[in-house]
């Protein structure tokens, strides 16, 4: 199983010049650090969109939450820039060495996926096996993010980059009380995040589990 996120930054042809900068310079950073911690590949195209994928889709998630959150604070934007994600898992041979030139099921999954998913939100497949409780929880993901403030966003990236550290941890990097950070967590509901990057992960493993039993009766 790989996975495959298709992303578009939101009105990026109203953004004033040096913000928009910023947003492309966020995602080159972002595609760089992906590529070199977990082998995954990723282009921007046609200016203000990009795609990746994941040869290990335990990855994908995890990278798609960071990627949305690091455009809510990494930019000289007063507002969180915002981007349509489409993240799809399935069954796909990497067929390129780019993933704007592969083809195949999950590519045109994640495609068709960024088309129908409302701007500036997330939207999370598995192919004929997409759940009605699994959008559901997507879309409290999207509606949580898109509602943090920049302050809110860094913080929540750095519990997920720290993978999710006790809360001392978190306090000593950031400088401030546990007691403060733990508030702050709580306020922006980042137990309940680290717990859909939680189900969606067990959901791959799972389906790679099977993967692995079926390859194993051909052999």
């Amino acid at each position: 199983m790989i996975a495959v996120l298709t992303g578009d930054l939101v009105n990026s042809s109203k953004m004033l010049n040096e913000i928009h900068t910023d947003a492309i310079t966020t995602i080159q950073g972002l595609l760089q650090s992906i590529n070199e911690q977990h082998g995954a590949t990723g282009e921007i195209y046609r200016g203000d969109e990009f795609q990746i994928q994941f040869p290990n889709a335990i990855h994908a998630i995890t990278c798609t939450i960071l990627i949305k959150l690091a455009l809510h604070f990494k930019t000289r934007s007063d507002k969180p820039v915002l981007c349509t994600l489409s993240l799809a898992y399935g069954e796909q041979p990497l067929s390129g060495k780019q993933p704007t030139i592969s083809t195949g099921p999950v590519f045109i999954e994640s495609g068709r996926g960024l088309a129908n998913t409302p701007r500036g939100e997330i939207s999370v497949s598995f192919g004929h096996n997409n759940t009605s409780e699994m959008r559901l929880l997507t879309q409290f993901l999207s509606h949580q993010l898109n509602k943090l403030t920049k302050t809110q966003a860094e913080l929540l990236y750095i519990y997920i980059t720290n993978h999710f550290a006790e809360h001392q941890k978190i306090a000593e990097i950031t400088k401030t009380s546990r007691q403060n950070i733990s508030n702050r967590l709580s306020s922006i509901g980042a137990t309940l995040i680290r717990d859909y990057i939680a189900v969606i992960n067990q959901r791959v493993t799972k389906a790679k589990g099977k993967d692995d039993g079926l390859t194993t009766t051909v052999n």
